[in-house]
């Protein structure tokens, strides 16, 4: 094995054990005063930067996680909304009469029944959108994914429009034609 400088130094002649025992003294002092100061070794500058590093790291995994947790959530509302349009989806077959809406400032048309189309008028039915389709739903139902996602529910009447008694009265003497459309 190989010996220490200083002890190498001490046998060939070259330095005395008290310039071996003062030097020690001096390095170690040198060490002491250097951490007082606030002087750090490179050792202790890398470690502090290392923990920087892993603090920021980490906060970028919190973010990410939230994000995910956000796209996840996002996903479930969606697949809530799909489920509650696709189970209570009302058959628009045979419908013949023309209801006509504004979608992205655009006038769509779709063909319901006369039973529908009254209760469209009314608020008793609501029109969601599903992919590229337009699906006709009870109100309740259109309340409910309205709550979770908006933008699904492409028009819904408002119950409250309807006549009192008194304001149907006031109509009365007037004769509106049975062929008259909207």
């Amino acid at each position: 094995m190989s010996k220490s400088l200083r002890d190498q130094l001490m046998k060939a002649g070259l330095a005395t054990k008290q310039q071996a025992l003062q030097a020690k003294t001096s390095n170690k002092k040198k060490k002491q005063q250097a951490v007082r100061s606030g002087d750090m070794t490179d050792q202790e500058k890398r470690r502090i930067e290392l923990e920087k590093e892993r603090q920021a790291q980490a906060e970028k995994d919190r973010e990410l996680n939230r994000q995910l947790e956000d796209e996840r959530q996002r996903k479930a509302l969606d697949a809530q909304v799909r489920q509650l349009i696709e189970t209570n989806v009302l058959s628009r077959n045979g419908g013949e009469a023309e209801y006509k809406f504004v979608y992205e400032n655009k006038i769509k048309k779709i063909y319901v029944t006369d039973e529908q189309l009254t209760k469209l008028e009314r608020g008793l039915l609501a029109l969601a959108i599903l992919g590229d389709d337009f699906l006709v739903i009870p109100a309740p139902v259109a309340s409910k994914i309205a709550e979770r996602k908006p933008e699904a529910i492409v028009m819904q009447n408002d119950k409250s429009g309807d006549l009192t008694e008194e304001e149907e009265d006031w109509y009365a003497d007037y004769q509106i034609p049975d062929d008259l459309m909207w």
